[in-house]
């Protein structure tokens, strides 16, 4: 399933490490950031309350049998993103839970008689994930998205920077009226805006300007590389791990130094705690499917070491108005966070348009 061309015999061996670190027993003894919720988990309360709410975040993974299948060039069909969609699906997870907080708020945790009664606000989020192509959100989407944007064919693989893109594209869209025929939009998304910045500056007109255009929310997609060959953890593990203190933040797509995609969720100790995309599962392609069946709950949280995050990723936030995002600028800007995230009133004249900006992909990782 991994494209292997290139792929050095130390970054197979990190692999592999890596894998199998994944599925050792893991139990968190510390504390624990999740998504600016803190939890001391050597205290066995604390640590129930925090699986609680990690188990309610939600996973998005690889489908299988889609009865809408992706065309390639030549006329050739897919009808599965197994092995190349992992950061579709990690960008999807981080937009899911940027509507969690938008519409659930952050003290919202699964309950299932609740969440899966016909027209809940659970289910109207996962219906914009659904593997179909009215979807807003749908691979299919997001597929489509990516040709038109950046020439890349379904079974190619996407980096951070690009997913973030395509997302900010098919915002746009919606914002316009000009999704595509047939795309069906729950309610809460009008008036959610999506600026995607994709060389680590953030430029403050840009969301400005979207909260002047009527958002009544803005999601920031910022796209850093914090590291050549390897993730910085002596210059940017610092600021990183704020992140996920702050309440504005909803997450992190990257993943392992080799080829995996993940959604970062929290810290603890010497990891982060992510969600993992990478199990095939049946298409899931109505509202009606959605069930407790529907391997949408992570069953466990996961650990990556620091030391193995790509230095490639995605950082998401949400504000809600202009003095949020004037507050989350004053943060951004300050100690570990600065060292991480640059702040601009607005994008240099010199700056090239984003239509022609390059892609980045992760470092062994497509």
């Amino acid at each position: 399933q991994w494209p292997l061309a290139g792929v050095s015999a130390r970054a197979m061996l990190r692999r592999l490490v890596d894998e199998v670190f994944k599925w050792l027993p893991w139990t968190p003894t510390m504390q624990v950031a999740l998504l600016s919720v803190e939890y001391d988990t050597a205290d066995e309360t604390q640590r129930e309350q925090f699986l609680e709410d990690f188990r309610s975040r939600i996973q998005l993974t690889y489908r299988s049998g889609l009865s809408t299948p992706l065309s390639l060039e030549g006329g050739k069909e897919i009808t599965s993103d197994s092995g190349w969609g992992c950061m579709l699906r990690v960008t999807q997870m981080m937009l899911a839970q940027c509507f969690v907080s938008l519409t659930l708020g952050r003290a919202w945790r699964y309950q299932a008689a609740r969440d899966l009664a016909e027209g809940s606000a659970y289910k109207e989020i996962i219906s914009c994930f659904l593997d179909v192509p009215k979807a807003p959100f749908s691979l299919h989407k997001l597929v489509h998205g990516g040709q038109r944007l950046l020439g890349k064919e379904p079974s190619a693989w996407f980096g951070p920077t690009s997913a973030a893109r395509v997302v900010g594209h098919l915002c746009d869209s919606l914002a316009k009226g000009d999704a595509g025929d047939g795309t069906e939009a729950p309610s809460f998304l009008k008036g959610v805006a999506c600026v995607a910045f994709e060389d680590g500056a953030i430029f403050k007109s840009l969301v400005l300007e979207k909260f002047a255009q009527g958002a009544g929310a803005v999601i920031l997609l910022v796209c850093r590389r914090l590291g050549l060959e390897s993730f910085n953890v002596t210059e940017y593990r610092a600021g990183i791990e704020q992140c996920f203190k702050l309440p504005e933040f909803q997450g992190l797509a990257s993943g392992n130094n080799s080829t995996s995609a993940h959604f970062f969720v929290g810290t603890h100790d010497d990891c982060l705690v992510f969600l993992d995309p990478h199990r095939t599962l049946p298409g899931l392609e109505s509202v009606d499917a959605i069930t407790g069946e529907s391997g949408l709950l992570p069953p466990r949280p996961l650990p990556l070491r620091w030391a193995s995050l790509n230095p490639s990723i995605c950082a998401a936030f949400l504000v809600r108005s202009p003095e949020d995002f004037t507050g989350l600028c004053a943060k951004l800007s300050e100690g570990a966070l600065g060292e991480v995230f640059e702040v601009l009133e607005k994008v240099p004249s010199y700056a090239s348009p984003a239509e022609e900006a390059t892609d980045d992909d992760m470092v062994l990782l497509g």
